[in-house]
């Protein structure tokens, strides 16, 4: 298959012909090919992301000019390594865009630290939890699923016609319109808890079993796939949106990776058998440290801060050595 047919280009091929295109060596087909890559780029409006001032080109051409050997090349010579691995460069910073371009797919995400509120073009708003990621089609208005990694909660606008859907690893989440919430940051300890509406999970390794959530209902997954399902305020679970972090009998493991997440930080344990401990309590825009100061008096612990970002939990009557 030439180029021209196949139309798609990877990174390394990317590379390799432009700089077969930047010493005009390449073929008919070849110089289709990067052509149509091109093309793509002003279609999808992309190329202001390689428009550079002038401060930053002469700063891109002296990296590059340490980079070639100069001793026993002409002048010319010379200028044509420098246009041709200019050239690579700029393609180079394409590729980073490719995916964009190709791609049908959109990508939002929360880093560690931060939270997104995101509003879809069939009029559904998400939620998303500091460190989580969600996928979904272009044209999400024909094609109402997203993929997600993390947590985040959803308030789905109805429409009978187009079932929204959310994928998690292997659990399936469809709905009409609802509000809802799926933490979903450990594949295979998904939880999905239903404010309003109705929301139907699967699993694809059990097709045939299909479980109804109403509001204040929740289902959760374990090791040995058996879904839980309980019942309680569902309000709880996406306490998170209104910046409040709600402990309910939580083992100090889990907290620790809220914290985590909410606050970009690491936090160790002195001893492995600290995380099985429980805590239970609820802070409102509350800062780390008073959220671990609580946690250190309930529970009997000391906080060593071995940095800012780095954070050790121990017992009271551990050595600091």
């Amino acid at each position: 298959m030439t180029y021209s047919q196949k139309q798609v280009l990877n990174k390394h091929e990317l590379i390799y012909l432009a700089e077969k295109y930047a010493i005009k060596k390449a073929n008919s087909q070849e110089k289709l090919a990067i052509d149509i890559f091109l093309k793509k780029m002003q279609e999808q409006e992309v190329y202001s992301f390689v428009n550079l001032d002038q401060a930053k080109r002469d700063k891109i051409f002296r990296g590059i000019e340490c980079k070639i050997q100069l001793k026993k090349i002409s002048r010319k010579k010379y200028w044509q390594s420098i246009i041709a691995s200019a050239a690579v460069l700029l393609l180079l910073m394409g590729t980073v865009l490719l995916s964009l371009i190709l791609d049908n797919n959109l990508t939002q995400v929360a880093a560690k630290g931060e939270k997104k509120e995101i509003e879809l073009n069939d009029g559904s708003r998400v939620f998303l939890n500091s460190g989580s990621k969600i996928s979904y089609p272009k044209n999400f208005k024909e094609d109402r699923t997203i993929t997600l990694e993390g947590e985040a909660f959803f308030e789905v606008a109805p429409n009978p016609e187009k079932p929204f859907q959310i994928k998690t690893g292997s659990i399936e989440t469809k709905v009409l319109g609802t509000s809802f919430n799926i933490n979903a940051y450990s594949e295979g300890k998904e939880k999905i808890s239903v404010n309003s509406g109705i929301v139907e999970v699967s699993n694809e390794n059990n097709p045939s079993q299909k479980i109804l959530l109403t509001k204040n209902m929740q289902l959760s997954f374990g090791q040995d796939d058996n879904p839980k399902i309980s019942k309680e305020n569902s309000a709880n679970y996406n306490a998170w949106t209104k910046n409040i972090i709600v402990l309910d009998k939580t083992s100090l493991g889990e907290t620790a990776k809220i914290l985590e997440n909410w606050f970009e930080v690491t936090i160790e344990f002195a001893n492995p058998r600290l995380r099985k401990l429980t805590i239970s309590g609820k802070f409102k825009d509350e800062n780390l440290e008073t959220v671990l100061q609580s946690i250190a008096l309930i529970k009997d612990l000391q906080i060593d801060y071995k940095n800012p970002k780095n954070i050790v939990i121990r017992e009271q009557t551990e050595s600091n050595n």
